[in-house]
C-alpha cells in the first residue's frame, strides 16, 4: 500500500491505518460517551475527560521527548511521562472545574475538591501505567468511578 496517508500518520503511532481504528476511535468514542452523559453539570464529566485528553495527551507527548527513564516494569512508560500525565490531568481537571462553577453549573472549587483531584490524577497516571488492556478506556473508567466516589 506504500505511504500512509497524512491524517493516518498524524493519528497513528505505526503509520498502519489498522491502527486508527483501535486507540484513537475508541477515545474519540469514549469522549463522545463522556460528553452525552455527563455534559455541563457533573464535576465526574470534567474529571474524567480531562484524565483522558490532558492527562493521557501529555503523558504522550512528554514521554516521548523526555522519557528516557523508564519504569522497570514497562519499556514504554516512562517517569517523566507519567508525572506529566498526573500534573496535567489535575491542571486541567481544576481549571475545567473552576470554568464550569464560573458559568454556575458546578459547585466550586474548594481546596479538598483540588486535593482529591490531584489524588484522582495520580491514580490515573498508575492506571495508565498497567501493560493490559486499552488505557483510552480504563482511564476515564477509573477517573469517572473516583470521582463519583470522592467528589
Amino acid at each position: 500500500m506504500g505511504k500512509p496517508s497524512g491524517l493516518v500518520a498524524a493519528i497513528s503511532r505505526s503509520g498502519n491505518p489498522a491502527e486508527v481504528l483501535r486507540g484513537p476511535l475508541i477515545y474519540v468514542v469514549i469522549l463522545l460517551l463522556a460528553t452525552v452523559v455527563f455534559w455541563r453539570e457533573s464535576v465526574v464529566g470534567l474529571v474524567a475527560v480531562a484524565q483522558m485528553a490532558a492527562g493521557d495527551g501529555m503523558a504522550d507527548i512528554v514521554g516521548r521527548r523526555w522519557g528516557a527513564q523508564k519504569w522497570s516494569f514497562s519499556s514504554t512508560k516512562s517517569y517523566a511521562g507519567s508525572s506529566a500525565f498526573a500534573l496535567s490531568g489535575f491542571v486541567v481537571s481544576v481549571a475545567l472545574i473552576a470554568w464550569f462553577n464560573f458559568w454556575g453549573l458546578v459547585p466550586a472549587l474548594t481546596a479538598g475538591v483540588a486535593c482529591k483531584v490531584a489524588l484522582i490524577s495520580i491514580l490515573c497516571a498508575a492506571v495508565e501505567l498497567v501493560p493490559w488492556g486499552d488505557d483510552n478506556i480504563f482511564v476515564p473508567m477509573v477517573a469517572s468511578a473516583l470521582a463519583s466516589w470522592l467528589l
